[in-house]
């Protein structure tokens, strides 16, 4: 309509028709005569003119230089999601007619451009955050950032709050992450709807590689400060968060890397130097400047899946988290499980390991401790993790694991002959009662 206004009031008079004959119906006698818009603008609101299509293409071609260079300057995430978003919709409403088909490829570029930038700032701000962050001991103050974090205690209480309170609780529960997780969670979650996903797979993939070994730095740092069950948990704790943030996207997080090899390119050179019949100028194979490429270059491929990484990375911290957490509970028996797998039948009854009173002393030491470390190894997980069904997996293993230790010492006991390194009746008594009472004591400290 507004096209159609401006072509009566403005438009070319030359163009403008002569009047149309009476028809010969009464109806039509009151007809006047037709409008300059009436002939340009159909019925569904198409504008056919050249002249007016190549005038709209020159104004949006100078409209896009002009946003493009307002674009370049921006460097905040958010306003530049946003542009994309805005611009994506406006495109799609633009697209819609051709009368403004030319408004919709200068909007087209303009998002392309946007694309760019924000592809740029979003590495950008991954390579300060992540690849080449500097943890200070702030950061890895684990497990005391932890401590001052709401529980799952206090969220069940505050839950028929309004709201407020459950957002703060929230927020500090993301504050408590390692930083580089969640930078890249962060940034990864902001440009996931408003760039390619091809290009939104390949950033995802290599800033979770960057992830999962800042991740392992800051495991080892807090080896040295807190020890190994905190380290291991923090590991745990941070790749289980990762993997369920990354869930949503969907994406597969594989490529091939392509790298060129030029290993063998020095003897390819001193053949080419010796080669006297070099036939430079050949058009075949027996070119020597396309025997050195061939022979000098070669190309190396590599598969790389950091979704396999990191639930390689989770299998292993969990493994170790097992075997370091065993050790702490009953370190001792353990050692005499480990001798008992590696000795055979003939060494056992001469090793001093496995003497009847050294394994008693060494089940009574263990009973005595292990429903304390018990208490603190289950004690700090429910600090790292808070749904109880990961305690409960995590937990499982080491129980069985002890249990099975346990075992094997019952069948030495059981198997070995009176007299034998120090073993009689009254001493498997008594090392048979031990193993019952660490048992059981393992499994309520395992609950």
């Amino acid at each position: 309509v507004e096209t159609a206004l401006y072509l009566d009031f403005f438009g070319d008079k030359k163009l403008q028709p002569q009047e149309t004959k009476k028809e010969e119906d009464d109806s039509d006698t009151n007809k006047g005569p037709s409008t300059l818009g009436s002939q340009m603008v159909s019925d569904d609101g198409t504008y056919h003119d050249s002249e007016f299509q190549n005038y709209l293409s020159n104004l949006c071609s100078a409209l896009h230089r002009t946003v493009r260079r307002g674009l370049v300057t921006l460097l905040d995430l958010d306003t530049l999601c946003q542009v994309v978003s805005v611009l994506r919709e406006e495109r799609s409403m633009a697209s819609a007619s051709p009368t403004t088909t030319a408004a919709a490829r200068a909007i087209s570029s303009v998002i392309e451009d946007a694309q760019e930038r924000l592809i740029f700032c979003a590495t950008n701000s991954l390579t300060k955050e992540v690849i080449r962050f500097k943890a200070t001991p702030s950061d890895l103050d684990y497990p005391e950032k932890l401590k001052k974090t709401p529980t799952v205690e206090d969220e069940k209480a505050h839950g028929g709050d309004d709201g407020d309170d459950a957002v703060q609780m929230q927020l500090q529960v993301y504050e408590s992450w390692f930083p580089p997780m969640r930078s890249v969670l962060r940034i990864l979650s902001k440009i996931f709807r408003v760039v390619e996903p091809r290009v939104f797979e390949d950033i995802a993939l290599q800033s979770v590689q960057s992830c999962t070994k800042c991740l392992r730095d800051g495991a080892a740092y807090i080896q040295k400060r807190r020890g190994l069950m905190d380290a291991d948990l923090f590991l745990v704790k941070h790749l289980l968060i990762l993997r369920e943030q990354l869930s949503p996207f969907d994406i597969d997080l594989r490529s091939v890397e392509r790298q060129l090899d030029f290993s063998d390119a020095g003897k390819a050179v001193s053949r080419f130097l010796a080669n006297r019949n070099r036939r430079l100028f050949s058009m075949s194979t027996e070119n020597a400047l396309v025997t050195l490429l061939r022979e000098g270059v070669s190309i190396n491929e590599a598969s790389v899946d950091s979704k396999r990484d990191l639930e390689e990375a989770l299998r292993t911290a969990c493994n170790d988290f097992i075997d370091h957490t065993c050790k702490s509970l009953s370190g001792d028996v353990i050692i005499i499980v480990e001798k008992l797998q590696s000795t055979s039948e003939d060494a056992k009854k001469k090793d001093a390991s496995l003497q009847g009173e050294k394994v008693k002393s060494t089940l009574a030491g263990t009973s005595e401790k292990i429903q304390e470390t018990g208490v603190q190894v289950t004690s700090q997980m429910a600090l790292y993790l808070d749904n109880p069904a990961t305690q409960s997996i995590l937990l499982k293993p080491i129980a069985k694991k002890l249990s099975k230790g346990l075992a094997e010492i019952r069948k030495l006991a059981i198997e070995v002959e009176d007299g034998v390194n120090g073993w009689d009746e009254t001493t498997r008594g008594e090392v048979l009662l031990l193993l019952d009472e660490v048992e059981k004591k393992t499994k309520n400290a395992l609950k």
